[in-house]
């Protein structure tokens, strides 16, 4: 009778190690295919910025542009080349985060490499108001600083920041509005960005609204990202069947398209539309997460 108990309970710890085994070896292929699937995504992304950085415009903006338009260009080139080395290192989140950087340096070298504009009274207005803007947006970001700590200071970069308000200020000195309005504009959506994130970690948001169209489009953006990332972290924390995992990736990566989509049309300032195309962007996320049984709402 002891002999049997002893083979019973070898029986049920073996069958328990086979099934734990079972387990892991499915969250590991599970995780596995989805870094693929980033990978992928991230691999499609660099070809096309490199064929965006070998492009007509690239040529004329090296051969013959702005001081302003190459220095933007020479950027782009080297935030492509930074998404290379985290690929390598198989970083992926940071080489698509850098591969989205350098789309927008270069819409943003497309933009400064524009005939400039003539001087008049509206070109003052509008840079006027868009610093005044930064500046208000700086008070609110410095006063979250306070609030949550010294550790958070990284979500903006200070120098870069300082960088393109001397450069914005020495274009409209030299009558060069439109380059000062892009540096501008750069300076103010790197401002709103570090806003929204170091306000995505108040515990409670009681309504969201926006001064600005650029501002909306920031802040859409900021939500696709967040639910990419919560997708990640669903995949990587339990099992899913394969057939639904695949759909989620089809998912995943039509909105990442629609999310590069939406960045080239920001950097041409066309925020309306690119507004739409990040809401596609985000919705597609939605429609992902709820196969994975995460329910969120548009």
């Amino acid at each position: 009778m002891h002999a049997l108990r002893l083979h019973n309970l070898i029986r049920g710890c073996i069958g328990f190690l086979f099934t734990g085994l079972v387990i892991a070896t499915t969250s590991a292929q599970a995780a596995a295919t989805s870094e693929q699937a980033q990978r992928q995504s991230v691999e499609q992304g660099i070809t096309l910025v490199q064929n965006y950085l070998k492009s007509k415009t690239a040529e004329k903006i090296t051969a013959s542009g702005t001081v302003a338009a190459r220095r933007l260009l020479a950027r782009a080139n080297d935030l492509l080349e930074q998404a290379l080395a985290h690929l390598a290192q198989g970083n992926l989140d940071a080489a698509q985060a850098g591969l989205d950087q350098s789309i927008q340096s270069f819409s943003a070298a497309a933009v400064a490499n524009a005939k400039p504009a003539k001087s008049n009274p509206e070109n003052s207005v509008r840079i006027r108001e868009t610093r005044a803007e930064i500046d208000a947006y700086l008070e609110s970001f410095r006063a979250a600083l306070a609030e949550k700590g010294p550790a958070m200071a990284g979500l903006l970069e200070q120098q870069h920041l300082q960088d393109l308000l001397a450069q914005a200020e020495q274009a409209q000195a030299t009558g060069d509005f439109r380059t000062a309005e892009s540096e501008l504009n750069q300076a103010k959506q790197m401002v709103v960005t570090a806003l929204i994130k170091i306000r995505n970690n108040e515990t409670v948001v009681y309504s969201v609204e926006f001064q600005t169209p650029a501002d909306e489009f920031r802040y859409e953006r900021e939500r696709f990202l967040d639910y990419v990332a919560l997708g990640q972290k669903v995949l990587n924390n339990g099992t899913l069947e394969q057939s639904r995992k695949k759909m989620f990736d089809q998912l995943h990566d039509k909105g990442n398209q629609f999310s590069r989509e939406a960045m080239m049309l920001a950097g041409e300032g066309d925020y309306e539309s690119a507004i739409e195309r990040m809401e596609d962007a985000v919705r597609k996320m939605v429609q992902g997460l709820k196969l994975l049984g995460v329910q969120l709402s548009m």
